[in-house]
């Protein structure tokens, strides 16, 4: 995977270029903190309000996607429960299985933040190294220039084609937000994130 990185900040998240959103949710994470409590100041709540109907719960293994609405530069939004792990090993190998699910879905680029309980550098480290995850990450970090100066100088001797890390130019003070999107024309959130189909089109007899 190749790496981006991004401040947590609304002002980074409206600003953001990808095609999916990925966010992971601890079970018993009340209020929403990082980048999912941006994401769910940004909607105005909806995430809290799929809290509150039991929709999304945080545990283990839970997986949706939702259409991100109007107010987001993504196309989808994924969610991913974590449950109450705080192992890094555990939490590095959640974030990846739900990376290579989005793959599966055919995403090709997506943005994240890490899990709060799995240092920065750590995590970074491990989605460069996977070839099962989109090809494309755009990674939110309190502090991203240091993870990517991390990253960079215990990936020097790596070969470059497949482990770059690139850190985007300082934003332009006063910028304008991106121009709301038209909502996607799904109906709501589902559970089930179908894998692409391994199938081609039918030959013609």
């Amino acid at each position: 995977m190749e790496l981006s990185f991004r401040p947590l900040t609304l002002e980074a998240l409206d600003g953001a270029r990808a095609e999916a959103l990925c966010l992971f949710v601890g079970e018993g994470e009340r209020p929403l903190t990082g980048l999912a409590g941006l994401v769910d100041w940004r909607l105005a709540g909806r995430l809290s309000g799929m809290i509150r109907s039991g929709l999304l719960t945080g545990a283990s293994g839970e997986a949706l996607l939702t259409p991100p609405g109007a107010r987001l530069p993504f196309e989808k939004l994924f969610l991913f429960g974590i449950g109450s792990m705080r192992d890094p090993a555990e939490l590095s190998a959640r974030v990846l299985e739900g990376l290579r699910r989005l793959s599966q879905a055919g995403v090709r680029d997506a943005a994240l933040q890490l899990p709060a309980a799995l240092p920065a550098d750590e995590g970074a480290r491990r989605l460069v190294e996977d070839e099962q995850a989109p090809a494309r990450g755009l990674l939110f970090a309190t502090d991203p220039a240091q993870v990517a100066e991390t990253l960079a100088q215990t990936g020097a001797a790596r070969p470059p084609d497949r482990r770059v890390v690139k850190v985007p130019a300082p934003e332009i003070p006063g910028a304008q937000p991106p121009p709301a999107r038209e909502p996607a024309p799904r109906t709501g959130p589902q559970r089930y994130i179908p894998p692409p189909s391994s199938k081609g089109p039918k030959k013609r007899r």
